[in-house]
């Protein structure tokens, strides 16, 4: 009798876990990271910064594995310049589509993500702000508490641009994220 509630019960784990990635389903959550990084310019002189951001997401998996959807970002960030101690911050938002797959099959408790993303945003602090564009590459594995809820570890490579000055800005992240898995 043992033997049959493990087997139904085992049945029932892999029946559930199935439903997360597939076609129809919503997916809502978020990750929140944390920056922290160097840039020398070619005149010797050196800043530092960090960066503070949530990410709140909401995607549609318009076939098994695939979802696209919006993902915004929140972000405070602190500069320090050469020579000084006190940090300027600036406040920052972004907006913008995303792509995400899915490597491994669906059933699967631990999965691996890659996601794709474009976002315009605006960066400044009190007095002004300046437009910018952002592409963003994500990969990480996905650990699933069941059927609805994991929780991923995210590592991203982004390269943005601020409108109207010359030269390209990248850093890579590492973050922690969670998704609920919303069956239609």
């Amino acid at each position: 009798m043992k033997s049959l509630y493990i087997s139904l019960l085992s049945i029932l784990i892999i029946n559930t876990a199935k439903g997360q990635l597939t076609k129809g389903n919503w997916l809502v959550g978020g990750n929140i990271s944390f920056n922290s990084e160097t840039n020398k310019s070619a005149n010797s002189s050196q800043s530092s910064a960090y960066t503070v951001e949530i990410n709140p997401t909401i995607g549609y998996f318009f076939t098994n594995k695939f979802a696209t959807g919006v993902k915004s970002g929140i972000r405070l960030r602190g500069v320090k310049g050469t020579g000084t101690s006190v940090y300027s911050k600036y406040n920052n938002f972004n907006i913008g589509p995303f792509l995400r797959y899915y490597c491994l099959p669906i059933d699967n408790r631990i999965n691996l993500l890659v996601e794709g993303l474009y976002q315009f945003g605006l960066e400044g602090d009190k007095n002004a702000n300046t437009s910018k564009n952002n592409f963003s590459f994500s990969a990480g594995p996905v650990i699933y508490f069941n059927s609805s809820i994991g929780l991923e570890f995210i590592m991203s490579y982004s390269s943005y641009k601020f409108n109207g000055i010359e030269g390209r800005n990248s850093n890579i992240q590492i973050g922690i994220g969670i998704q609920a898995h919303l069956i239609k």
